[in-house]
Formats: structure tokens, sequence, C-alpha cells
């Protein structure tokens, strides 16, 4: 049985002696792993000095730990539905059945989705029906069950696209599968593999800090459930995309108990991730709803410094860090490939944000082309890399 970081944050080395951010800073170039304390500090310093100093030491052991290119691959997502029972308190989203805007994919949408990925020569497809739900059942794939319905789909998917590399559920998703199936994660994983799934996606991570998600999503899976299915796909040696979905209404500490939980897990397990994502929310009100949320913690200084400090906290143990795209967040995402940030993947890696709004999500993904002249732009030298093989 998998334990899981206590709701408490232990405060390690330091604790009741004052910080210095130049003396943490310069252990950390040294090869020093932060100290929790360390890594709250750091997540709240706003000197220009301090900020300049800490993206420095970033890209320092960005360097040292994947190399001066930044790696790319491309991908595109297919949302099915934006139904969701499990539906987060925070966030205005997912629909409810009977909601103006509520949609299942139809197999036509889904196959020319498939074409336009085809066309433009994505790496993998990020697989994902947007949430818990019950009520999967696509028009042309008809089935009893949501997990027939993904066999048949992804046996499809196999055959529109052969090469395609597919990635993506939730743990929540899994979760849901076993539920509905009688099974356990073990046997839902296994036949979702001998049906093509390569890469768990590992959606549904938000803040791994159970206070936290009982207050944003409290029908998901709880974080000893969640590293208990991130388990169970280790020890069937698929691998896992950590992910890490800061907002408005965590503390800095809850965001560096994420960071930690992750860090245990992999000393545990190595190589169980094999890279992360760690993304925040745009700054802007219409996202969240409720009086506790903060968007001033999602400013992007906020972002930048998270991304530094990820890779200050977790080093070498998961040294692929990829920047995340939004049309509109472009020059950002460029910024972080200056703050530790190694690789650059295609708008699938935040594409959600799009799946919750318009366009069911699909359709905004960049070429390679597109990619490498982002991060020519940034000063930086692309190299396609697939990041998890």
């Amino acid at each position: 049985m998998l334990s899981h970081q206590p709701e408490k944050i232990k405060t390690g080395r330091n604790s009741g002696a004052p910080l210095n951010t130049r003396s943490i800073l310069d252990a950390a170039e040294d090869g020093r792993v932060l100290s929790v304390p360390e890594a709250i500090h750091l997540l709240g310093i706003t000197q220009e000095e301090e900020l300049s100093r800490l993206r420095q030491v970033a890209e320092t052991l960005k360097i040292r730990h994947s190399g001066e290119s930044i790696g790319y691959e491309t991908g595109t997502s297919l949302f099915l539905t934006n139904l969701c029972e499990m539906a987060p308190t925070l966030y205005p989203y997912p629909k409810q059945s009977g909601d103006a805007g509520a949609y299942t994919l139809t197999i036509d949408q889904i196959d020319a989705a498939l074409e336009l990925a085809q066309s433009r020569k994505v790496d993998h497809l990020t697989l994902s029906g947007g949430g818990f739900h019950s009520l999967l059942c696509l028009p042309g794939l008809e089935a009893a069950t949501a997990l027939k319905t993904y066999v048949k789909l992804m046996n499809h998917i196999r055959e529109k696209m052969p090469g395609i590399r597919l990635q993506g559920f939730s743990p929540d998703e899994i979760e849901f599968l076993c539920i509905l199936s009688n099974r356990n994660e073990p046997y839902i994983l296994e036949l979702l593999m001998d049906y093509g799934l390569q890469v768990l996606g590992g959606f549904g991570a938000e803040i791994l800090v159970d206070r936290v998600r009982a207050q944003i999503s409290p029908k998901k899976a709880t974080v000893k459930r969640w590293l208990e299915i991130v388990s169970a796909a280790h020890q069937l040696r698929l691998p896992v995309i950590a992910r890490m979905e800061a907002g408005p209404t965590e503390t800095l500490a809850q965001r560096v108990q994420h960071l930690v939980v992750l860090r245990d897990f992999q000393q545990k397990h190595p190589h169980a991730f094999q890279q992360l994502v760690p993304q925040m929310w745009p700054q802007t009100s219409a996202h969240f709803r409720g009086a506790e949320a903060d968007v001033r913690l999602t400013h992007h200084r906020h972002r930048l410094k998270l991304m530094a400090v990820t890779r200050l906290f977790l080093g070498e143990l998961i040294p692929v860090q990829q920047v995340g795209w939004l049309p509109d967040q472009v020059a950002e995402a460029q910024e972080g490939l200056h703050w530790g940030g190694s690789h650059g993947g295609g708008t699938d890696a935040l594409s959600y944000i799009q799946f919750l709004s318009d366009d069911h999500g699909q359709g905004k993904d960049m070429l390679a082309s597109e990619l490498e002249g982002l991060i020519q732009e940034a000063g930086k030298k692309p190299q396609r890399f697939l990041a998890v093989r």
C-alpha cells in the first residue's frame, strides 16, 4: 500500500533560521538539492536581482541536466467530451448533461481531427474523455460501457494512424474505468496498452495535496489513490507524464508539497515519470470562481519562478521539464526556456484551456516548423526529441 506526504510540510534544513537567497542559489548551482523551506522561499522572492540570479541558476542546471538545445515534439489532443460528472468546484466547467455547449464528438469529428493530425505529421496523439463520465457513448462507436468505447476507439485510431504514439488518460479516468468494469487498475492499464496506449498522460494531478484537492475537485482521486495508479503503470513499464496545474487557491508551500510528492515517488520508482509539465492557469478571473480564488498567484512571474524552482528542486530526477504553449502566451513560453524549461511540446500540452472554451479543443496544435521558429526566436537551438520513447 502506498503512502503519501503528510498535510503538514516538514521544514527540513534551515528551519527557524533566516534564509539567504544568494546562499541558497549558490549551493543549488553547486549541485545541492533544495530543501522544502528553501523552495518556498524562492517562490516568494520579488527582488529583480534575486529573480535574475534564480533564472541564471535554473538555466545553468538545465544545461547540465539536458544539454544546450531545446528538445521538442509535436502532438495533438483528442478530448472526446466535455461532459463530466466529477466537475471541479473552482472552475466553471466542464459541462453537465443538458448544459449549453455540452458536446460529445461524433465519429466524423474524430476522423476529421485524426486526418488533420496526420496531415501535420504529429509525433503523438493525446486521448482523453475529458474527465470523469459514465455516459461516454460515441455515435458510430456505440458501446455499453466507457471501457468498450475506449477500446473500440483506440483500435479505430490504430487503423487510421498506425504509426502514432498514443498517450493520455488520467489516473481518475483509470479509477473510474475500474469502478465501471469491476476490475483493478493493472487489468485496465494492460487492456489499454494492448490497444495501443504507450504513455499514461498523468492528467488530474492538479495540486497533489488532499486539502487543496478537496476544495477544487472533491470527487477526484485522493493523492494516495492517484499514486497507486501511477505505481501500477510503472510496474507495467508504462511511462507516465507528471503534471502540475497551479492555480489561485493553493499556497506557495502547497505548490512545493506537490513537488515533494513527485520527488519522493521518483526516488522510490526511478524513471517512472518520463517528463514533467509544470503549468499554471492564465491570470484571468474568467477561468475561476469562488471568493477564495486569488488570481495574483497566477501572475506570469509566479509561473516563471515555478519553472525555475521545479528545475532546482527536482534536479536530474526528472530532467525533461516542458514549457507549454498557449496562443496568447507565446512570449511567456519562450521566456520559460530561459528559466529551466528544457523542452517545448505542441500546444496540446495545454490545450485543455481550448477544450474548456471553444472549438472542442481540437486543431490548434503547432507544426514542427512553428515550434522550431519559436525556439530559435528565443535564442535557443531546437532539436527534435521524442521525450517519451
